[in-house]
């Protein structure tokens, strides 16, 4: 995925969350993703999956 099209993705993510009342966890989640889209280091972005591995069992 080229970084525009990254950039078009996250607005269109921020846009949802600003124009449509979703449930609040699907809006924490649509924020994560965007927060994950802008680490650009792998092993900071493995790191982060491993935290949230641990958390969610």
């Amino acid at each position: 995925m080229s970084t525009d099209e990254s950039g078009e993705s996250d607005d269109k993510l921020r846009k949802m969350l600003q124009d449509i009342q979703i449930d609040p966890l699907a809006s924490d989640g649509l924020r994560l993703i965007v927060a994950f889209r802008k680490i650009r280091n792998q092993a900071d972005r493995r790191m982060l999956i491993e935290l949230a591995e641990r958390f969610g069992t």
